[in-house]
């Protein structure tokens, strides 16, 4: 159906933002926080299996000529994870734990963020990197559920938190994705820039 590489980029991220607001509708919804984790990993899993653009998945393996790239997949990203849990938040789901998450993420200090985004960048990039040596789906989960339990902060997963809480996109909120943006890169850039992969036996 989509022909073209523009199309199929724009598809393929616009979906993985999609499947991400499907995460945050679970972890919202399910009263269990581990449960919620569990479920929330679905999404990655999805997103791996069928190969479609996730910021967060692709990011530590940046070089300067996919700065763009990078930045448009994030876009199209969030844009995906922000009108799917806003779609559903108009729907009969109780969405009404997620006012205090987001609270929270308004509040904090920029600086606390970052800190929180870099080890979510550190965890997406375990959960894809070992995914992919070992096609196990504990090996998604498991970074997935470290993360979310320990309050990280996922740039496509906020996005998606703010469209359920029905946050307006204004200056400080694009201000507080884009240290997430960074936050999430420099976590994922660190486990791969200073030492070289193994390669594949």
């Amino acid at each position: 159906m989509f022909k073209s590489d523009l199309s199929v980029f724009i598809v393929k991220s616009f979906l993985s933002g999609f499947l991400i607001g499907f995460g945050c509708l679970v972890f919202v919804v399910t009263e269990n926080r581990y449960v919620g984790s569990f479920l929330f990993a679905l999404g990655l899993l999805t997103i791996i299996l069928k190969q479609y653009n996730l910021y967060t998945g692709q990011v530590g393996y940046w070089t300067p000529n996919k700065t763009l790239r990078l930045l448009s997949m994030f876009v199209l990203n969030a844009i995906g994870a922000y009108c799917t849990s806003f779609i559903f938040s108009l729907s009969r789901v109780d969405t009404s734990n997620v006012q205090n998450l987001v609270a929270t993420k308004l509040a904090d200090s920029y600086l606390s963020l970052f800190i929180l985004a870099i080890g979510c960048g550190a965890m997406m990039h375990i959960a894809v990197y070992l995914f992919k040596r070992g096609k196990h789906p504990l090996y998604v989960i498991m970074p997935i559920m470290f993360f979310i339990l320990c309050s990280f902060e996922h740039c496509v997963a906020d996005a998606g938190y703010f469209g359920m809480a029905h946050v307006v996109p204004n200056l400080d909120v694009l201000g507080r994705l884009f240290t997430m943006v960074i936050g999430n890169g420099i976590g994922s850039l660190i486990l791969t820039k200073f030492v070289e992969d193994p390669k594949e036996a």
